[in-house]
C-alpha cells in the first residue's frame, strides 16, 4: 500500500475513532433508556388492566346485588309460593332480565343450586346446577371471582369465564339467590386492547389457544403476530384474582415498534455521523497526504530513472522541512553520480583500450619473433651462397607463412569480438541445430567418438542460425581438442522449465577447480596458442539469446559446457526474460 493511501486511511481513522469508541456506549444507554419507557408504558398498561377487571367484577357484584333486590325477582319469589306456580313460565323470564341489564350471566336458584329461571342457560331450568352450589359453598355472598361458566350459544353449550357474584333474596323461605356475572370473553378483551393500545390474551394455564384474544390497531397486530407465542419478552402476564390459584391470566403485549424506530432512527444518525466524520477526514487526510507524498513520490520516480541508467535526473518539487533537505541532497547525490560515472567510464575506456593493445602487442609479439629469425637466416644462406639454400628458403618461407597465418587469426578474434552483429532471430527446432553444427566434423580422428543424445518432441527456439552455429561449433572444437585424438565429445539437449538445455560434454582431462570460474573471461586461456575469446564471444552470443551457459567440469572426468535457451513463443521470437540457473 502507498505512503498517500496510508496516511489518507490513518486521517479516516483518527477522526471516526471517537465515534467509534462513542456509539457503543450512547447506543447502550438509548437503549437502557427506551427499555425502562417501555416497562414503565407496560407497567402502566397492567395497572390498567387491573383496573378494569376490577370495575368488571364490582359491576358483577353490583349487578347481583340490585337483581337480588328488583321487583322482578321479588315477584318471581311470591309466585313461587302460589299453588298455581308454572315453573316452565318462570324459566322464561331470566333471559330478558340478563339482556336489559347487559349481563352475560344471570340465574336465580335456591341455596342447593336447583334453578328457578336461568338467562345464560335456559334449559338448565328446574334442574341442579352443581356449578353453582359450588359457587356458593366456596364464595362468599357479594364476593366478585372468575369463573368458568357453561353458555348456551348457537353453536352449543359452551364454556366461558367470566366474573361472577351470588347475591341472596331477602325475605324469601327457602332462600333464593341470583348469580349475576359478566363474561371475560373477546368484548373485554376488546376493551382491554382499546385501552392499553396493544395486544391482548386472555389464558388459562395449560390451554394452547387463548379464551379470548384482542388487538388495538393494525400496527399492534402485526406485532401481536410476531411476539405472541414466540417470546414473552415484551409481553405483562396479570393473574386474575380467584379462590383456585392460576385459575386464568390476562397477558398484554405493547407495540414496540416506535421505540425500535427511535433506536433506530439514533443509530443510524449516529452512523451517519461517523460515516460523514470519516469521508471528511479522509479528503482532508488526502490532501495533508498528497503535500507530504508528492516530493516523497518524486523522489521515487526519480530513484527509479537513475536505476535505468539517467544518472543526472533532477527532482523539481517544492517540498519543506526535512522533506526538502531530502531533495535537495537527492539533486546533489546524482549530479556528483552523474560527474563520478562520467570520470569512471573515460577511465575505463582508456584502461579498456590500453588492456587491447597490450594483450594485441602480446599476441602479435608472439609471430614476428619467428619471422623476424626466418628473414635473418634467409639472408644470411644468401649471403654466404650456401648450398643447401634451397632447402633453407623452403622451410624459412613455410615457417613465415604460418606466423602470417596466425597474425590473421588473432586479427580475425579481435575483430569478431570488437564487432559481434545482433542476432537475427527465427525460429529453428533444436535437432536441425544440433545437426548443422555435427556436420561440420563429418570425419574425426579414429580413437576419437562424437555422439549426440536428442529429446523427442523438443519446441521450437528463437535464435541466429549462424551464431548458434559459431557457438556449437566453439564447444565441440574445444571437446576435441581436449580429448586430444582420443576419447567421446557428446552433444545432448532436453526440455529444462520453459527452454531447452544442449550440452557439449567430453572425457578429456578437464578443467582445474581454480580455472573454472575464470574460462568465460576475455582473454583468459590456458593454451598455448589460445587468444582467451572464444568462450567470451561464446557467452556475449548466448546473452543476447536471452540464455546462460555455465561450464561443470572434474579434473580427470573431463568437462560440460551447458546452455539454455528460451522456447519460441507462438509467433514471436523476441529475446526470452533473464533465464532461470541450470
Amino acid at each position: 500500500m502507498r505512503l498517500r493511501a496510508k496516511l489518507t486511511i490513518a486521517f479516516a481513522l483518527f477522526a471516526a475513532a471517537p465515534l467509534v469508541a462513542a456509539l457503543w456506549p450512547v447506543s447502550r444507554s438509548l437503549s437502557e433508556a427506551l427499555d425502562s419507557e417501555y416497562r414503565a408504558r407496560l407497567d402502566q398498561a397492567a395497572r390498567a388492566v387491573e383496573g378494569e377487571y376490577r370495575r368488571l367484577a364490582a359491576d358483577a357484584a353490583a349487578a347481583a346485588r340490585e337483581a337480588a333486590r328488583s321487583p322482578e325477582v321479588d315477584a318471581l319469589a311470591r309466585d313461587r309460593e302460589l299453588p298455581g306456580f308454572d315453573p316452565a313460565e318462570a324459566a322464561s323470564r331470566a333471559p330478558s332480565w340478563m339482556q336489559a341489564r347487559g349481563l352475560d350471566v344471570l340465574a336465580v336458584s335456591d341455596a342447593e343450586g336447583v334453578v328457578l329461571t336461568s338467562g345464560h342457560l335456559p334449559g338448565r331450568a328446574g334442574d341442579a346446577d352443581p356449578e353453582l352450589r359450588t359457587l356458593f359453598e366456596a364464595t362468599p355472598a357479594g364476593t366478585p371471582l372468575p369463573r368458568p361458566v357453561a353458555r348456551a350459544t348457537a353453536e352449543g353449550v359452551e364454556s366461558e369465564l367470566a366474573a361472577v357474584a351470588w347475591e341472596p333474596v331477602p325475605g324469601t323461605d327457602p332462600p333464593l339467590r341470583v348469580t349475576a356475572g359478566l363474561a371475560l370473553g373477546p368484548s373485554f378483551a376488546e376493551r382491554l386492547a382499546a385501552l392499553t393500545g396493544g395486544a391482548v390474551e386472555v389464558r388459562t394455564p395449560g390451554s394452547s389457544r387463548p379464551l379470548a384474544r384482542a388487538v388495538a390497531h393494525a400496527s399492534a397486530r402485526e406485532l401481536a403476530g410476531r411476539l405472541i407465542g414466540a417470546t414473552r419478552a415484551r409481553t405483562r402476564v396479570i393473574p386474575i384474582p380467584s379462590a383456585a390459584a392460576h385459575l386464568a391470566t390476562i397477558e398484554v403485549t405493547l407495540p414496540a415498534s416506535g421505540l425500535a424506530r427511535a433506536q433506530a432512527t439514533v443509530t443510524l444518525a449516529l452512523l451517519g455521523a461517523l460515516a460523514a466524520a470519516a469521508i471528511a477526514a479522509s479528503l482532508v487526510g488526502h490532501l495533508l497526504a498528497r503535500h507530504v507524498t508528492q516530493p516523497l513520490e518524486a523522489l521515487r520516480e526519480g530513484a527509479l530513472r537513475v536505476a535505468g541508467g539517467a544518472l543526472g535526473t533532477r527532482v523539481e518539487a517544492r517540498a519543506t522541512g526535512e522533506v526538502k533537505v531530502l531533495v535537495e541532497a537527492f539533486n546533489r547525490m546524482t549530479a556528483d553520480l552523474a560527474a563520478t560515472t562520467a570520470r569512471a567510464a573515460t577511465a575505463e575506456r582508456v584502461a579498456a583500450w590500453r588492456e587491447v593493445a597490450r594483450r594485441l602487442a602480446h599476441e602479435v609479439k608472439n609471430p614476428l619473433t619467428p619471422v623476424a629469425m626466418s628473414v635473418e637466416t634467409l639472408r644470411d644462406a644468401w649471403s654466404r651462397q650456401r648450398p643447401d639454400f634451397g632447402e633453407i628458403f623452403d622451410e624459412g618461407t613455410r615457417a613465415i607463412g604460418e606466423e602470417v597465418r596466425r597474425l590473421a587469426r588473432i586479427v580475425d578474434e579481435f575483430g569478431r569480438f570488437a564487432r559481434l552483429p545482433a542476432p537475427e532471430m527465427q525460429q529453428l527446432a533444436v535437432e536441425e541445430l544440433v545437426g548443422a553444427a555435427l556436420a561440420l566434423y563429418p570425419e574425426v580422428q579414429g580413437g576419437v567418438r562424437l555422439t549426440r543424445e536428442i529429446e523427442p518432441s523438443l519446441p521450437m527456439v528463437c535464435v541466429d542460425r549462424d551464431q548458434l552455429l559459431q557457438v556449437l561449433h566453439n564447444l565441440v572444437r574445444n571437446g576435441l581438442e581436449a580429448v586430444g585424438g582420443r576419447g567421446t565429445v557428446s552433444v545432448s539437449a532436453r526440455r529444462d522449465g520453459d527452454g531447452v538445455a544442449i550440452a557439449v560434454s567430453d572425457d578429456g582431462p578437464g578443467i582445474r577447480q581454480e580455472d573454472l570460474p575464470r574460462v568465460f573471461e576475455p582473454y583468459y586461456t590456458t593454451k598455448e596458442a589460445g587468444t582467451g575469446l572464444g568462450l567470451a564471444v561464446t557467452e556475449r552470443i548466448v546473452a543476447e539469446h536471452g540464455g546462460r551457459i555455465e561450464a561443470a567440469s572434474s579434473p580427470g572426468q573431463g568437462a560440460t559446457f551447458t546452455l539454455w535457451l528460451p522456447t519460441a513463443a507462438p509467433g514471436s521470437c523476441d529475446p526470452a526474460a533473464p533465464p532461470p540457473p541450470l
